[in-house]
């Protein structure tokens, strides 16, 4: 008897917290809903023609935790895009303001990108919050329709901003577990038109031996440090102030050239580096400058 009485007290208390789990279940899925909106609904898009991204969210193709592998990487889920402007794996999420002189302000869109993350944090792929005006950088108005903003978010406040045409998508997008950042964007009507952007992290050896590559005077530092480069061959290297030079790599490719820039940053208890490299013909160099002088600008993680 005392056992038929526990066995129901037992099973009475596992509904009670069942229906308190629930409970808290539906309020945090509320919460997280309200701050959903709350987010979006300050964030205007340049095309209302595209779906917004409020109804990306609802619809689940914003959804950056799209499960994990055994591994430990995060699967991406694949994201539908309205007019072709972005790739599979980055949709508009609002827009970039940009500051074009005292007295006028210009816009592109703002595409998110949703990377694989090989680590625990996964953070999401929109910003947390509405970023800053870009100053500094000036397109004409005539141009504007071609140029898009691709973020890869990184945590509660910073990303990876990079300017790039709004035919380009994004083929590859990962953070490794010690920071380490790469992107790769392709012309998706020649893919052989394509950049990478690469940040080491916090890899002081890959540092090292990037910086004695792409900086002719910190090569013996990197020997003396472990971490001999391999130099590429420059067809033309200008360095553009102590912490960055940009150049053209000879590749051998004819029509094709490799437009570059790296940027190096280094005290006795950090180091830092990142680069950029875009493959174009010739005709395509207005468009890599272009490219090349915003990352100039914003080499590194975008504090917003």
């Amino acid at each position: 008897m005392n056992f038929q009485i526990t066995k129901r007290s037992g099973i009475r208390m596992r509904r009670i917290g069942l229906e308190k789990y629930k409970s808290q279940r539906s309020r945090r899925y509320i919460m997280a809903a309200a701050v959903i909106i709350i987010l979006l609904f300050t964030t205007s898009l340049s095309h209302p023609g595209l779906m917004s991204a409020d109804q990306q969210h609802i619809t689940g193709k914003l959804n950056q935790n799209g499960g994990s592998s055994d591994s430990g990487e995060v699967s991406i889920p694949d994201y539908g895009t309205d007019s072709g402007s972005a790739s599979q794996i980055a949709v508009q999420c609002g827009v970039l303001k940009l500051r074009q002189s005292t007295e006028s302000t210009a816009q592109i869109p703002l595409y998110c990108i949703s990377g694989k993350f090989h680590g625990e944090f996964v953070p999401s792929n929109l910003p947390h919050r509405e970023l800053p005006v870009i100053q500094g950088v000036s397109l004409p108005a005539t141009e504007l329709t071609r140029w898009g903003a691709y973020l890869l978010n990184g945590g509660s406040n910073h990303g990876y901003l990079l300017l790039a045409p709004r035919s380009w998508k994004v083929v590859t997008a990962e953070t490794g577990m010690n920071g380490s950042v790469k992107v790769e964007m392709q012309d998706s009507g020649n893919p052989r038109i394509h950049m990478t952007y690469q940040d080491v992290g916090a890899c002081m050896g890959c540092a090292a031996q990037m910086m004695g590559s792409y900086f002719p005077d910190m090569r013996k530092w990197a020997e003396e440090q472990g971490f001999a480069g391999e130099p590429p061959v420059f067809e033309s290297r200008v360095e553009l102030n102590e912490h960055m030079t940009q150049f053209v790599l000879n590749n051998d490719n004819g029509a094709y050239k490799t437009y570059g820039a790296a940027y190096r940053f280094l005290d006795p208890d950090n180091a830092q580096f990142t680069s950029l490299e875009i493959e174009a013909p010739e005709a395509q160099v207005q468009t890599v400058h272009t490219m090349l002088d915003f990352y100039a600008k914003h080499p590194t993680a975008f504090v917003y």
